[in-house]
């Protein structure tokens, strides 16, 4: 097996997919930040050798002692500077670089000339340099600084909800979304109620990335009020510049917390509870391929069967990339023509439950159904538990879902759709799965739809999939190869 392997987002960056070579578990990701594949190569494999770095590490980043290539007009800069800039960029510049300076000389008249600081080179510390502290950006002036109201009304806002609590809020975060110290999620989990490590690691990286440089290590749940929180969010939304959905999931983040707090009889108020969630509206909509274009690429001479078929199983039977990577020989029934939806496989390369933790049938055209076994059994000792998509690059595992997206922008191309065209329409692979569920819905009952798509909440899809009969699935069949002869059939 391969130490590591190299996969390409939308943008068309590599991002390099490192593997434990004893379990095949993925242990680290980090994007290469390059388009070139080679050089995305040669610094996977140094990577590799010498340890991922921190920081950007590719052809983007330029020597820091080359100011030539910087980019940066520094002449420019330092004429529009004023007296108390230069005072801080004076500080900040020693501070970085380890250098000793006198800013006594730098006076406050800006009209009168001064020498340059005189700076000499610090003697390199005996010990150990001190641990990087957070830079905490709260403020509890915030709502006075905007001149609404006065400062003393202000405060009132900031006072602690939950005094008596004194966890440290950040470090509470963080063991809240660590499983094996969490209540929380072990009592979900003993009531079959699925949260996953990965879901879990998610969390605890929201902590990490924008809890914790707001608030600090020494911020206190007891301390939290709902003017904090507000002003964490405008903190995420107008200083940070993320999007509404990221903002929201780094509230979930915390509100779960507290909630489950409140709910324990820790604290008494939740902070969080009328603090509202983010429009979603600055999104850009996903876009769907017209029925001219699914007609070009299925008469399309892909000259790759396993895009062929994935092609077929997302705009013809509404399968998720995912869930595509994740089937498995026992999985097809040849005899029914339908294939058992159980897994999925994640893009950084490991067997899940279906998004909505939910097992589904799904019809599929006969022919369609015969050559996924065909394929399933080209992989080498093949068996039930063999990957219908299976890679030789990727040790007889599945393709990584990214994957598709890199064929399906080809097969684009190949039709006449530029890259410009698909980005602006906001057009990937994931778009057949919409093809073809706007589709069933003008054709059947959204019951139908909702048990072969699992389309809706987790409660509707196992309510209706439960109570689908062959007379059912032989209804959908039917409609999918409606579909699909329609396009085949339809005027160019």
């Amino acid at each position: 097996m391969k130490p590591f392997y190299l996969t390409k987002n939308a943008q068309g960056y590599y991002r390099a997919v490192f593997f434990n070579q004893q379990t095949g578990v993925c242990v680290k990701t980090k994007s290469t930040h390059t388009k070139d594949k080679m050089e995305a190569m040669l610094l996977a494999a140094e990577w590799y050798k010498n340890g991922t770095p921190d920081g950007y590490t590719n052809s983007r980043k330029k020597a820091d002692d080359d100011v030539s290539v910087s980019g940066l007009n520094l002449d420019g800069i330092v004429k529009r500077l004023s007296q108390a800039e230069a005072v801080l960029l004076v500080s900040l510049i020693s501070q970085k670089f380890n250098l000793s300076t006198n800013l006594t000389q730098i006076t406050a008249d800006p009209t009168q000339k001064v020498a340059a600081p005189a700076v000499e080179v610090a003697p390199t510390p005996s010990v150990e340099a001190p641990k990087k502290k957070v830079v905490v950006v709260h403020k509890k002036n915030a709502l006075s600084d905007s001149g609404m109201i006065p400062a003393d009304v202000a405060a009132k806002v900031y006072e602690p909800l939950n005094p008596e609590c004194t966890m440290k809020l950040c470090e509470f975060l963080v063991n809240f979304w660590t499983p094996e110290k969490s209540e929380y999620i072990q009592n979900k989990r003993a009531h079959k109620k699925t949260i996953g490590d990965y879901h879990c690691k998610e969390m605890r990286g929201m902590v990490n990335r924008y809890w914790l440089p707001f608030f600090g290590e020494e911020f206190t749940v007891g301390e939290l009020t709902e003017q904090y929180l507000e002003d964490f969010l405008q903190e995420l939304a107008n200083f940070r510049c993320l999007k509404g959905a990221t903002i929201n999931h780094a509230r979930t983040c915390g509100a779960t917390g507290l909630k489950w707090l409140k709910n324990k009889g820790i604290i008494h108020s939740n902070p969080m509870a009328n603090v509202e969630a983010f429009s979603k509206s600055d999104a850009n909509p996903r876009g769907i391929p017209d029925e001219k274009e699914i007609k070009a690429l299925y008469e399309l001479d892909w000259n790759n069967e396993v895009m062929y078929l994935a092609f077929n199983l997302s705009a013809f039977s509404g399968l998720r990339p995912g869930e595509i990577s994740g089937l498995q020989v026992r999985d097809i029934d040849s005899e029914k023509d339908l294939i058992t939806i159980r897994h999925s496989w994640h893009r950084t390369g490991f067997l899940k439950s279906t998004k909505n933790n939910l097992i589904r049938k799904v019809p599929v055209a006969h022919n369609i159904i015969l050559r996924l076994l065909v394929q399933a059994q080209r992989c080498p000792g093949a068996n039930e538990e063999t990957f219908v998509f299976w890679s030789k690059a990727n040790d007889y595992k599945p393709f990584l879902p990214p994957y598709y997206d890199d064929g399906f922008f080809e097969a684009l191309h190949k039709i006449g759709v530029s890259e410009e065209e698909r980005k602006e329409r906001n057009i990937d692979f994931y778009s057949l799965r919409h093809f073809c569920a706007t589709y069933l819905a003008n054709m059947t009952d959204m019951r139908n739809v909702q048990a072969v798509l699992g389309h809706t909440t987790p409660a509707m899809t196992k309510h209706y999939a439960n109570h689908m009969t062959d007379e059912h699935f032989d209804s959908i069949r039917d409609i999918f190869e409606q579909c699909r002869m329609s396009i085949i059939q339809a005027a160019a």
